[in-house]
């Protein structure tokens, strides 16, 4: 947030200034929910959580969440918070996508243990999970032109994952969906994914995205084919 010791991280002043010049860029009174983005191990657990609490109880945030956390961070969140009968921690903000489903193993079990909702980041994987890279050329205007560059397409999208994007999207087109529509209602699919974070740049991609809640709902057979094409 700014040059120094306390300008990143997860001590009290860090998490209670940051949210403060937040609200006063944004123009709000306060937030419907505030992270901590990064599990900070050189500050007490204690500290950031209770500096979470903090912005509750001065009414800058509804509610508090964590993003990033390990499932023992969080796990340990959860029991600071409860010890000291501090504002719960309601929402945990992961990356997940088809491509990335790590949190699969253990990180969905133990939302579900503490009723905790999943909101990922990154359901469309950067824009891997678009079509726009399965044409075989880096439009201008995206983020892999403008910021990444040829090698993290190259990186990214290899021969056999562009065989199998292409495959998920001709499964998409049977479902009446656009292959990023597909991406996203599979990762809503989960009882314990609440929402999904999307990074649209016009709002031609708002629409195209929201569209993915007109079919919502996968057959066993989907299921396995995209098992099978991205695999866990």
């Amino acid at each position: 947030m700014w040059p120094g010791p306390y300008g990143d991280g997860g001590s009290r002043k860090y998490i209670i200034s940051s949210c403060d010049q937040s609200l006063k860029r944004m123009g709000l009174q306060y937030f419907d929910i505030f992270y901590s983005h990064r599990f900070d191990p050189d500050t007490p657990l204690d500290e950031t959580v209770g500096a979470l609490d903090t912005l509750v109880k001065q009414g800058k945030a509804l509610y508090v969440g964590v993003s990033n956390y390990s499932v023992k961070a969080t796990t340990d969140a959860v029991a600071v918070s409860r010890i000291n009968s501090w504002s719960p921690i309601t929402i945990h903000q992961p990356r997940y996508n088809m491509l990335d489903r790590g949190i699969e193993k253990d990180l969905m079990t133990t939302a579900t243990k503490f009723g905790m909702g999943i909101i990922p980041y990154c359901p469309l994987a950067s824009g891997i999970l678009t079509e726009k890279y399965l044409r075989g050329n880096i439009p201008a205007h995206s983020r892999a032109a403008q910021k990444w560059g040829s090698d993290w397409i190259a990186q990214n999208m290899t021969a056999e994952r562009h065989l199998a994007l292409q495959s998920m999207s001709e499964l998409a087109k049977a479902r009446g969906q656009t292959l990023p529509q597909l991406a996203l209602a599979w990762t809503l699919r989960h009882p314990e994914v609440t929402s999904a974070l999307i990074g649209a740049s016009s709002v031609e991609q708002i629409k195209e995205n929201v569209g993915a809640l007109q079919n919502l709902d996968f057959t066993a057979s989907e299921i396995k084919a995209i098992d099978r094409l991205v695999p866990a």
